[in-house]
């Protein structure tokens, strides 16, 4: 008896506690605006890009990729964040001396002027401050063979609320594995790994900081394992299929899944799905234009993301790749 009470328990146990693996961690880490993902195309599959190639935005998600862009690559993008915030990113890599990638990349998050309000004056003081996020510096990576490339980068981190302000440095580490099986590729990556970041008062001749200590918080620290290949190809169409398992170091685990649709290289249509995200059941959905501009490939891309009770974000974004040189193989 006992037995089969167990037994009809578990699974139903199992349910309930699996959904909150990891959520006792949710906002613990500081910083927080690394975890906005700057890529359109990586935001239409859902997120699933740590094994995506060929472009520059893998300078975020796993620079080992950085080895599959065409010559020189420039990526952009601007995220219309929730409660009125700008976000924008931008990354660019060349190619140096033979196997090595050399490139940069820069976060930007800003609020814009914020009225101030106290408890006397709740409906405003008529001062203004703002809030300002940055995160900069350079990304590196080299192809050891065909098949396997690594990468990581090093970025100043920069924090800056009213009178509060931070400063810290972090890192990032990737690697990716290709196959000759209908492209199969494999990638793992350790995103924002550093020391813990802690405001500290900026006092200035004419501010009334105030007298207070501050604890110190971790980064958003991410581990990202996943697997992508083309499901898919006849003539001009393809499709490539991505699976990502995310364990962040202040948020429950989870899954993203996504998939791209290419014709001739010019159209791609992109969806994606997360699971254990709270509040956000609905599909992520992308669409992207490529052309020949100049000596390369100009292409333009959106993605849209609901994230439940704050709506829906739009990202936006343009990629230009120049063509590859006759003394350079493509990869």
């Amino acid at each position: 008896m006992w037995r089969k009470l167990l037994v009809l328990s578990l699974p139903a146990a199992w349910s309930q506690i699996l959904p909150n693996l990891g959520g006792q961690r949710m906002g613990i880490s500081a910083l927080t605006f690394l975890r906005i993902d700057p890529s359109p195309r990586a935001v239409g599959m859902a997120g699933a890009a740590v094994a995506l190639k060929g472009d520059p935005f893998a300078a975020y998600w796993n620079a080992g990729a950085l080895t599959h862009s065409p010559d020189i690559s420039v990526g952009a993008s601007h995220t219309f964040w929730i409660a009125g915030l700008d976000y924008s990113y931008l990354a660019l890599s060349v190619p140096w001396r033979k196997s090595h990638r050399m490139g940069l990349q820069a976060q930007f998050l800003t609020s814009g002027p914020i009225e101030r309000r106290t408890e006397y004056q709740s409906t405003g003081t008529g001062e203004y401050f703002t809030a300002t996020y940055w995160a900069a510096g350079p990304v590196y990576a080299y192809e050891f063979s065909d098949r396997f490339s690594a990468g990581g980068s090093f970025k100043v981190v920069r924090e800056q609320l009213d009178f509060f302000q931070a400063t810290t440095w972090l890192v990032d580490l990737g690697f990716l594995y290709q196959t000759d099986v209908r492209d199969f590729r494999f990638g793992v990556s350790v995103l924002n790994f550093g020391p813990n970041s802690r405001l500290r008062v900026r006092r200035g001749k004419d501010e009334a900081a105030p007298d207070v200590s501050l604890s110190s918080y971790p980064a958003p620290t991410l581990f990202a394992l996943g697997a992508a290949i083309k499901a898919f190809e006849k003539g001009a169409h393809r499709i490539d299929a991505a699976l990502q398992l995310n364990h962040p170091n202040d948020y429950s685990e989870n899954l993203r899944f996504g998939a791209e649709y290419a014709y001739a290289g010019v159209l791609f249509i992109r969806v994606g799905q997360k699971v254990g995200v709270k509040e956000q059941y609905i599909p992520t959905a992308g669409l992207g234009l490529a052309r020949g501009f100049g000596r390369g490939r100009l292409r333009i891309d959106y993605a849209a993301e609901w994230i439940g009770r704050l709506g829906l974000q739009h990202r936006i974004g343009i990629v230009w790749q120049k063509e590859v040189s006759s003394s350079r193989s493509s990869s």
